[in-house]
């Protein structure tokens, strides 16, 4: 608190004591060690810290000045709750005799540090895996602990905390990561102010910057009114980085303010043709759901259409989503694998991944680009899953025109096997129903920021005997915190002088060459629109 009230103010020990002694007799013996003093003075102690008590309550009572749990209390009475940390997540694989089974929940762990005090992160396998003929098998995983500690690199995991038979190896191929700390004290008392300050109005644009800041990962947003159209809602998220959100994020913000239509289709529904083609009930999914195999075959290609899909969606015009569940005997071949799309019969040709685009609705991917095992990530809804997986494509539907799921198994690849598990697909819009926290009859489109690059080019020059490398270096990393610091901010737009003002700030620069000094190609600034966000691209020293 800035200004104490008066009843607080000369509250110490002495204080308090010299009132008590002033308040008695003249003719009474107060020095120090008398009868009066000795009684006064444990009295004079209790004042003195019940004014400190005091001193604390009004201090946890209000926002500027609480803290911890009794912040969380404060928030709590309007309805808000600290974010949770949340748990990082990757993928394992292990490595010992084929045919070695690895239960559920089998803990590993990176190497502990205790030359600098790193401890070692433990997380748990989220399904069973059993080793393939070449001894290999990988799997999901999960942090034992939410937090960013749980975002390791590369190979960083390699033990078994528990001894498994048959088991030679674990690493993780790939970083994990989704892992997010607890919110602190100052992020939460921000969101307070935030709802507390804004009026709400039952879906004004207050109202939906307080839903989509209650979601994990999102760090902000751009609202945007009649996006498209009277009746529309368009939703721009960046993550707490500033940078734009992932899709997997963008979704969770969809769900939870206004739920999209959603169809889940097991591989049972689809039409095989070709060569290879086949329903194998050994490569069983977290449901213990039979698969779709496509094996290379040098007599043709092959292939699974899901006719009639139109008939399967909701009569909803809009972008839709759709995310075949693959995986991939090996992630090793780079050559090209599985095609797949969506195909207008009405138009005869590919679907559009939007109203007024020319882009065909269609993906071609290697394996490398999959994953080799069924990824549920915890869950065994797909609907939550498929936010992870790696693949999808969007296609534009107008609601009327015929459509058909198309996917081939190309000959380009004569070695590796892949196998569909299920499809889902997800419109790109709401179902203005009112499920979640938008008003009924608001259509929300929820997306990830769109990223700005932000390329320059310059020629510095620097002091004699000065690093080349790391002034460079400190430059990149101050343009980003600028570009950075303009997310969604009023006044985004990237300024050329600003740009050029980092570079003589910083130690070792004497100057730079105005002449060659280009943003994007050019020496004016660069405009930001309101959901737009300025990501720093590729940086050119010359």
């Amino acid at each position: 608190m800035t200004v104490l009230p008066d009843y607080l103010k000369d509250q110490t020990e002495e204080a308090i004591m010299q009132r008590m002694l002033d308040a008695l007799p003249s003719d009474l013996d107060k020095a120090e060690g008398s009868y009066i003093w000795d009684s006064l003075a444990p009295a004079a102690i209790q004042l003195a810290q019940g004014a400190i008590w005091a001193r604390e309550v009004l201090r946890r009572g209000f926002v500027g000045s609480t803290f911890g749990e009794y912040l969380d209390l404060r928030c709590a009475e309007h309805g808000i709750t600290r974010k949770a940390a949340v748990k990082a997540r990757g993928e394992i694989q292990f490595k010992g005799a084929a045919g070695a089974e690895i239960s559920a929940g089998t803990i590993v762990a990176t190497l502990a540090d205790s030359a600098i005090g790193e401890p070692s992160i433990e997380f748990k396998t989220l399904s069973k895996v059993v080793l393939d003929p070449s001894g290999a098998g990988t799997v999901n995983i999960e942090a034992i602990v939410g937090g960013k500690s749980g975002n390791v690199s590369a190979r960083a995991i390699q033990l078994l905390v528990s001894p498994l038979s048959g088991i030679s190896s674990v690493t993780n191929l790939k970083e994990t990561s989704g892992g997010l700390n607890m919110e602190d004290d100052a992020a939460l008392q921000l969101r307070y102010l935030q709802r507390v300050r804004s009026t709400s109005a039952g879906g004004n644009k207050a109202d939906y910057m307080n839903w989509v800041t209650e979601v994990s990962g999102v760090g902000g947003a751009a609202i945007m009114p009649v996006d498209e159209g009277p009746g529309t809602v368009g939703i721009y998220v960046v993550d707490t980085s500033m940078k734009p959100a992932s899709l997997a994020i963008a979704e969770a913000v969809q769900h939870y303010i206004a739920p999209p239509y959603t169809l889940v289709e097991e591989d049972s529904v689809l039409v095989q043709g070709g060569k290879g083609v086949s329903t194998d009930t050994s490569q069983q999914d977290a449901r213990n759901k039979s698969s779709l195999q496509f094996a290379y075959s040098s007599d043709g290609i092959g292939t699974a259409k899901r006719t009639e899909l139109d008939a399967a969606l909701p009569k909803q015009a809009g972008i839709w989503r759709v995310r075949p569940h693959f995986k991939v005997s090996s992630t090793a071949g780079t050559t090209n694998l599985v095609e797949f799309g969506i195909w207008n019969h009405s138009r005869n040709g590919w679907a559009k991944t939007g109203p007024s685009s020319t882009v065909d609705a269609v993906q071609v991917k290697p394996a490398k680009d999959l994953l080799s095992f069924f990824k549920y990530s915890g869950s065994v809804d797909p609907i939550v899953a498929s936010r992870d997986w790696p693949v999808w494509v969007d296609f534009y539907w107008n609601g009327e025109d015929h459509l058909e799921l198309r996917i081939t198994r190309l000959q380009s690849d004569t070695t590796t096997t892949l196998w569909l598990d299920n499809v889902v697909y997800t419109s790109a819009f709401s179902k203005n129903t009112g499920e979640g926290k938008a008003p009924i009859g608001v259509r929300v489109s929820v997306r990830p920021a769109i990223q700005i690059p932000i390329d320059i080019k310059v020629t510095l020059n620097v002091l004699p005997g000065s690093n080349v490398t790391a002034i460079q270096n400190e430059i990149k990393q101050k343009f980003d915190k600028y570009l950075t610091s303009l997310s969604f901010k009023e006044n985004n737009d990237v300024l050329y002088t600003r740009l050029g003002q980092i570079i003589l700030d910083t130690q070792g620069v004497v100057d730079y060459d105005q002449t060659s000094f280009f943003i994007n190609n050019s020496q004016k600034n660069v405009i930001v629109s309101a959901n737009e966000v300025a990501v720093l691209g590729d940086v050119t020293f010359r």
